[in-house]
């Protein structure tokens, strides 16, 4: 029988346009009340969870934020689980990438920073009231050699295949991190970090045995969570990597996907 539910973000629970849906919202109920412990897991940071999620928040009380790097209890607002990348490396990390034609963006102390005002005025034209608590920095890369906060993790925005194969060759030099790509993008956070790994300190916490725990997700940050669960969902969305590794598939975010997984799949266990 299923008892937790790590459900990814964006892409996932989220349509393109970033909206969570009444048919998605109106099942993550239905879940909650079979009594189903509802975990949003996101790349995104604490600071900028989608603010219908946020309006809705006696849905969850565990949150697993920055791919991992943190698991965050609401009630007591405290972390059962963190992580970042070691300051050393975040200098070597920025020394490698900082001439590289790409848009910066991090996880500091759970913010979300980006590298100028018209990034941070983008952000907010695609992602609208979610993007609120964004954060701007006049040089983003000499902020992150000279910050004393915990760096959760750095994503890289890139045009082009080649910039792209470049940045995966100089990661393929930093061992200690791992880097998850899309077709535009990479989020680079330690190793020692993961949803996978935060997923199993949650279970671990909550003395649940594997296969009461599903998930469902869409990109190659979700693999390793993927790994965590019994029940592994991906989205028809979602990437080759992560359909892979899928026990099942559902629809995409824009067909209520997850709603269609939990009536399907998960209610039924």
């Amino acid at each position: 029988m299923i008892k937790l539910l790590a459900i990814d973000m964006d892409g996932t629970l989220l349509n393109s346009f970033s909206k969570l849906s009444k048919v998605n919202l109106s099942a993550l109920y239905r879940a909650k009340e079979a009594g189903i412990e509802i975990v949003p897991t996101t790349g995104r940071t604490l600071s900028c969870l989608p603010h219908t999620l946020q309006e809705h928040s006696d849905l969850f009380r565990y949150v697993i934020t920055s791919n991992g790097a943190s698991l965050y209890d609401t009630k007591y607002k405290r972390e059962l689980f963190s992580s970042s990348i070691p300051r050393y490396l975040v200098h070597e990390l920025v020394f490698a990438l900082k001439n590289e034609p790409v848009f910066i963006s991090a996880h500091i102390d759970h913010e979300y920073w980006v590298d100028g005002a018209l990034m941070r005025l983008n952000g907010r034209l695609v992602f609208g009231k979610d993007a609120f608590q964004t954060k701007a920095s006049k040089d983003l890369f000499e902020q992150l050699l000279n910050t004393n906060g915990r760096v959760e993790e750095i994503q890289l925005y890139f045009l082009g295949k080649k910039t792209k194969a470049r940045i995966q060759t100089i990661l393929q030099s930093f061992p200690e991190v791992y880097g998850a790509f899309t077709s535009n993008y990479v989020e680079i956070f330690s190793r020692s970090s993961s949803k996978g790994k935060a997923l199993d300190r949650l279970r671990e916490h909550l003395n649940l045995d594997q296969s009461e725990i599903a998930c469902i997700g869409d990109g190659e940050n979700d693999v390793l969570m993927f790994e965590q669960a019994g029940l592994a969902i991906c989205m028809k969305n979602g990437e080759e990597k992560i359909q892979e590794k899928a026990d099942k598939t559902t629809l995409s975010n824009n067909q209520n996907g997850v709603a269609y997984a939990i009536d399907q799949y998960i209610l039924t266990e």
